[in-house]
């Protein structure tokens, strides 16, 4: 694993202090997500981008002229990588895809709160947003295996250090080293960074 291969999940926090995150980590990481900031204030994308890559993490799910909208306007304030809904259809996900700009658009397939096995959902899921011509999908650790053959982008949240031994609402978890090995491009890391006291040394301790 390779540090910027690292999202750092800016979810749960203020503003103040995902910037603060943000600072302090500056070309350490790939570059920070962010969910509910992105409904706080939009332009926090614009803010971000001084200390890295922003995954504006929208999961936008509407009808396809809408979820147009909303791309343009992440797109716009400089979203390296903005998610839709894979399960909101091909057509929705082809326009998100066409209106995105130098943006890359995902498709998010089962989340990672939801326990099980998921093969079937994700691999449906996972071909669609390939159909719709999608640049990557997001899913759980679990799941790489299944889609060795289809060729995008492999975005994996619900990465759990083995160190970090807090219960929380993930399910289907993985370590950093699990990810990455079992086909990984991306990590999405939150808590465990975030809620350090030293965010360098969590990263180190990766």
């Amino acid at each position: 694993m390779v540090r910027n291969q690292i999202i750092v999940a800016l979810d749960g926090i203020s503003k103040k202090n995902a910037l603060s995150i943000a600072r302090k980590l500056k070309k350490t990481v790939w570059g920070f997500k962010i969910n509910d900031l992105l409904f706080e204030d939009p332009k926090i994308v614009k803010e971000l981008k001084r200390y890295g890559k922003v995954f504006a993490d929208a999961k936008l799910y509407d009808i396809p002229n809408t979820v147009k909208n909303s791309v343009q306007r992440l797109s716009k304030l400089g979203a390296d990588i903005i998610t839709v809904h894979a399960s909101g259809g091909v057509a929705m996900m082809r326009v998100a895809k066409e209106a995105a700009g130098k943006s890359k658009i995902v498709g998010v397939t089962v989340l990672t709160s939801q326990p099980g096995n998921q093969k079937k959902s994700v691999l449906k899921l996972a071909k669609e947003a390939q159909s719709a011509g999608l640049d990557g999908v997001v899913c759980s650790a679990q799941e790489l295996p299944y889609l060795s053959r289809i060729k995008l982008l492999k975005i994996v949240p619900g990465i759990r250090p083995v160190w970090y031994k807090t219960g929380d609402d993930q399910r289907r978890t993985a370590t950093p080293k699990e990810a990455i090995k079992a086909g990984a491009d991306l990590i999405i890391i939150g808590r465990p960074i975030t809620e350090s006291k030293d965010l360098k040394e969590a990263i180190n301790d990766l």
